[in-house]
């Protein structure tokens, strides 16, 4: 029997729940969490506060700050060389031997935040490094300086959970916390010896996997102990973010706790109770293993991922499992485990000994309710920051997915029987107009210039309002532009396979490059070297990135040379050690290297590659940067290496001018992919498959063969080298999979990424399609009316043209599948 004392607290407790469960499920339909109400105060007294940083291994340092009693506009104005981005303050501080220092106006009584970002070591070499742990938050009351000593600390990737290894520490305090309690009572009443419900079991089993998830989530969210107490209100923060997971046990608490409670039957009661303790501990395993996944994948693990690992690379799901389930591992899993039936068993017995003492237990009781309605309540207000894969529940986003999934979904597996035409990779029609070439032009030498993450969006002849292009719109009038060129894949070892060997990239998260950079496949260079060209390839990065160094040594270059063997003074290096390639070259010291190249034979025919680098993160730039008022350090960094890429442009020509190859030498000028700045909310350019991550700019600069036209259709990377070689009057291989864009236009377009979720997109004409498999959604956009991709048309209406796109990119991707094959084969 339950005592009148348990069932008041049951039906208090599942009330409560239920409660919360309706509270916060209404809260998360809101995105944002706007404060109407916060406080506006017009007039501040400022004081100067001093900062000293002591950073010995460091050379250039910012202080990032933030404090919610000034307008942005105040605070930059009254502090020098500041800028807002993101809501924060970036402030450059001022070396003085091993410390820098900083002089800051801040609003008095004011509530400072503050971080050290260091960007440069002592070497000059750039560094992406938060020192955390010497910032935390200040009150603005006097003039004190500040003093610091920057913390050096080599942090774990960040695809490593530290969680996950910690389990035997939550289990080795629990174990002595309740030693401790059963040492305290012994020789007394015990409390162990009451009986304990059915009811009882579940809830306080509810109640510690609610607070083992939420632990599980801190690490989610990035976060740590350290950043908690430094600042307790990243605790309504952890809270919003475990909603999904609070609403999910508390509903199988309440569901669990009333079934034992209504049913009279001893066994079902027992057969009830095991099977929500498996729950619970399945629960908890996956809250800690899903740690590891949203750090690898930026979400968890869903029904598609499964699928897909057969085909796309089932040796990577194993090597990824066999690397991430260590013995270490399923031990600390074991130990959290055990750690919430002891959690569990300490919560019920605290109850106990509340439950002989009814004045102290109302009274926890009221408090308890009223801090955690305060709790729910300020956390529900709280700004949302965070991804929604770092919120959802483990265990309903694999379900969902599942349940959603279509088996037709996996263009690798879809029933393409019912095509009629089957899929043609160099599909095109005769141009109406044709590009025609002056007859004996004499055109004869091949320079492909390749500019890293070039977003033809920020270009000047792309409506790029930045003035980045001078060069390039100095040889307009003598160039060919092409409007809607696009890479098939936001990487650069992928676009470079597709440059080179006219063909669409291997559609797996392997790449060419790094499996298979022997494969016998004939490329511009290869087709050249046996028409008598000299060839070269060089570059200002590093090509042992993807194994790209020994893909181009089977590619019949005569010289091929990286940052490590070209002749610079301006050398880069990311200091990262996750990073072994982020090394680099001034992006203008290809130019004389070209130079000394051409020199050595200038008679003989030739075909070169350049390929830059400072456009690519984290967006190497010595000189003064120019401020293209974008409000984004990164972005205005990105901008001026633009910007240089266009003066290198500038000196390659001029140097063919002087050299009296301009007219027999035909220039190309294109991006690998492209870079996104905060549209759709991504940076980079890997995660998606928009605009700004696969459109780049493409001239082709000749004073003889072009005045300035420009081709509107669309053209893809696999594409140029059966444009270029025919100008040259060299017959391009047949089997290579591009088109002639000077006498063919195509109205489709592929695309792929697999490395956030899994995407395919097809063009047609003006309309694109964006398949998420791992999400199972689309996006339908109308590129002709919305070129930035701001409004989605998909709707479920449109199932004709839906099929037309899905049946569309099921073909590629199996005929590709084959190709690869094929072409690994020979």
């Amino acid at each position: 029997m339950i005592s009148k004392h348990q069932q008041l607290f049951v039906t208090f407790f599942s009330c409560f729940l239920l409660h919360f469960v309706v509270f916060s499920s209404v809260s998360n339909t809101r995105e944002n969490a706007v404060n109407v109400m916060a406080p506006q105060v017009p007039n501040h007294s400022f004081l100067a506060k001093e900062f000293s940083y002591i950073a010995p291994l460091s050379s250039e340092v910012y202080l990032v700050w933030s404090t919610e009693d000034a307008s942005q506009e105040e605070l930059v104005s009254l502090n020098e060389h500041t800028e807002f981005s993101n809501g924060l303050f970036y402030t450059p501080m001022s070396a003085v031997g091993d410390t820098f220092k900083l002089a800051l106006n801040l609003p008095k009584n004011s509530n400072l935040n503050y971080n050290f970002w260091i960007t440069k070591n002592k070497q000059g070499h750039y560094s992406d490094y938060w020192d955390l742990q010497s910032g935390g938050t200040v009150l603005i009351s006097d003039e004190n300086p500040i003093q610091k000593t920057a913390t050096y600390s080599i942090s774990k990737s960040k695809t490593e959970s530290k969680l996950l290894s910690k389990g035997w520490v939550l289990l080795l305090l629990l174990a002595i916390i309740l030693t401790g309690f059963l040492l305290a009572k012994r020789g007394k009443k015990s409390l162990f010896n009451t009986p304990v419900s059915y009811v009882h079991i579940i809830v306080f089993v509810g109640i510690s996997v609610i607070l083992l998830q939420a632990l599980a989530r801190i690490e989610v969210l990035q976060l740590n102990f350290s950043n908690l107490i430094k600042n307790p209100k990243l605790i309504l923060k952890v809270t919003r973010a475990s909603f999904q997971d609070l609403n999910i046990t508390a509903i199988m608490t309440i569901v669990f706790s009333c079934g034992v409670f209504i049913i009279k039957n001893i066994t079902f009661k027992k057969t009830l109770t095991v099977l929500f303790i498996v729950f619970a501990l399945f629960s908890t395993i996956i809250a800690f293993i899903n740690i590891q996944t949203v750090l690898l994948l930026g979400k968890p693990f869903t029904y598609q991922w499964l699928y897909y690992s057969d085909f796309l690379g089932s040796e990577d799901a194993k090597t990824a499992l066999q690397e991430n389930m260590s013995n270490t591992i399923l031990f600390n899993l074991m130990a959290y485990s055990v750690s919430l039936l002891l959690l569990a068993y300490m919560l019920y017995n605290v109850y106990q000994y509340l439950n002989e003492r009814k004045t102290l237990k109302y009274m926890t009781l009221a408090l308890l309710s009223i801090s955690l309605f305060v709790l729910f309540y300020f956390s529900n207000r709280t700004e949302v920051t965070w991804s929604k894969g770092q919120s959802e529940n483990a265990i309903t986003a694999f379900l969902q997915s599942a349940i959603i999934a279509n088996s037709k979904s996996s263009f690798f597996a879809y029933d393409n029987n019912s095509v009629k035409v089957p899929f043609d990779p160099a599909k095109s029609s005769p141009l109406e107009n044709p590009i025609l070439l002056p007859e004996d032009h004499h055109v004869k030498n091949v320079l492909v210039i390749v500019l890293e993450s070039a977003g033809s969006t920020y270009f000047d002849a792309y409506g790029g309002n930045f003035n980045l292009s001078p060069n390039l719109n100095k040889y307009a009038q003598q160039s060919l532009i092409f409007d809607q060129m696009y890479a098939h894949s936001p990487a650069t070892n992928f676009s470079m396979v597709s440059i080179l060997a006219s063909m669409y990239p291997d559609l797996s998260f392997k790449s060419i490059t790094q499996e298979n950079p022997d494969i016998n496949h004939p490329t511009i260079s290869s087709e050249l070297k046996t028409n008598g060209y000299r060839t070269s390839f060089f570059t200002s990065s590093d090509l042992r990135f993807q194994n790209c160094d020994t893909y181009l040594a089977h590619r019949n270059f005569d010289l091929v040379e990286d940052f490590s063997k070209i002749t610079c003074t301006d050398q880069f290096q990311l200091a990262d050690e996750n990073y072994k390639e982020g090394n680099g070259i001034n992006d203008l010291c290809l130019a004389d290297r070209l130079s000394t190249w051409l020199d050595q034979d200038p008679e003989q025919n030739f075909f070169s590659m350049l390929w830059t680098v400072q456009g690519h993160y984290p967006y190497f730039f010595e000189d003064k940067e120019h401020d293209f008022n974008v409000s984004n350090l990164s972005f205005n960094r990105y901008l001026n290496c633009l910007k240089r890429n266009d003066e290198l442009i500038g000196l390659v020509m001029q140097m063919l001018e002087d050299r009296n190859l301009a007219s027999s030498t035909l220039v190309v000028v294109t991006g690998d992919h492209g870079e996104a700045f905060g549209q759709h909310s991504q940076y980079g350019h890997g995660t998606g498959i928009y605009e700004e991550n696969l459109k780049v700019p493409l001239y082709l600069i000749n004073p003889v063969l072009f005045n300035g036209q420009r081709v509107p259709g669309i053209a893809s990377m696999k594409d140029l080298a059966t444009t270029i070689l025919p100008i040259i009057n060299v017959q391009p291989h047949k089997v290579w999979q591009g088109q002639n864009l000077l006498t063919t236009r195509s109205d489709e377009a592929y695309y792929f990424a697999p490395w956030s979720d899994y995407l395919f997109g097809y063009r047609t004409g003006d309309m694109k399609y964006i398949f998420n498999e791992s999400e199972n959604t689309v996006e339908v956009y109308n590129l002709r009316t919305d070129p930035k991709e701001l409004m989605d048309l998909y709707n479920p209406q449109m199932e004709a043209e839906l099929l037309n796109a899905r049946t569309k990119i099921a073909a590629w991707v199996q005929y590709q599948g084959k190709y690869i094959k094929e072409s690994l084969k020979n």
